[in-house]
């Protein structure tokens, strides 16, 4: 798959519609919670390859609501990414054209429709266009309940160490990460793409503030096997972006900060 285009329909983006359901996450927070000193997603989440199909929406989506739903539910099924990519081009006008899709539609996908589990609607590794009938029908007890537009790191952090779910980004992407996997820097590209957030890990920058776990969908080829540490100052340069979008997926229907031993998750099978 291209860097130079990865399937978020960035030009189509409607982030009006997104802000208008939007819950003021930070603001509904108490002055003072308990966060965790890391959450380290790498070792229950599964680093997923798009290959040559433009579905890093899908993707994304499939990850954070997957996210949100294993704090909740604990073991479940992974998420169909393909569901995610189809139904949200659906929603853009889109479907027939293997070109991407935006967060907006996305989100309308995982609030009006829920995610149905791989299983039930498999990644095929190519763009087709049939959905089974029977997905709709399994989407529908994974309804997205909130959302949070997040317009800085401090946003996101504060979303992730709540226990509230994950974080997806799209944005101009000419990000790369070091031989460490580490991305100190934002930079803009010709093309879209989406990723998700899915915790922060224990290397912090001068302001002792946590770095982010960026799951990526190009493979364990890419970054660190997969995933990348994001620091707080790429986070807040991408978030001063215009075309840079950041949704916060919960199950809750209230923001509230809950206590999760994220040391106890498991692989899902």
């Amino acid at each position: 798959m291209s860097e130079q285009f990865s399937g978020y329909a960035i030009e189509l983006e409607r982030p009006e519609e997104i802000q208008a359901g939007a819950m003021p996450f930070r603001e509904m927070l108490p002055s003072l919670f308990a966060t965790p000193e890391e959450i380290d997603p790498r070792g229950w989440y599964r680093i997923e390859n798009q290959g040559p199909v433009g579905s890093c929406q899908g993707q994304s989506l499939a990850a954070v609501t997957e996210f949100a739903f294993r704090v909740a539910l604990g073991d479940i099924e992974h998420f169909s990414a393909m569901w995610g990519y189809l139904r949200s081009q659906q929603y853009d006008g889109l479907i027939g054209r293997d070109v991407g899709s935006t967060l907006a539609s996305g989100l309308k996908t995982a609030t009006e429709d829920g995610m149905p589990p791989e299983r039930v609607f498999p990644y095929p590794g190519r763009y087709i266009t049939k959905i089974p009938r029977e997905a709709a029908d399994a989407a529908q007890p994974f309804r997205i309940q909130y959302h949070s537009v997040c317009r800085s790191y401090d946003d996101v952090f504060a979303f992730l160490a709540a226990g509230q779910g994950g974080v997806q980004a799209g944005m101009s992407w000419g990000l790369t990460p070091n031989r460490e996997g580490v991305i100190e820097a934002f930079g803009r590209g010709r093309g879209g793409h989406a990723v998700a957030f899915l915790g922060y890990s224990r290397r912090k920058d001068r302001n002792e503030k946590n770095y982010l776990w960026m799951a990526n969908s190009w493979g364990k080829d890419w970054g660190n096997d997969g995933w990348a540490e994001m620091s707080p100052d790429a986070v807040d340069a991408a978030c001063r972006q215009r075309d840079t979008v950041m949704i916060g997926y919960s199950d809750l229907t209230v923001p509230t900060p809950r206590k999760v031993d994220f040391t106890k998750m498991r692989p899902l099978g």
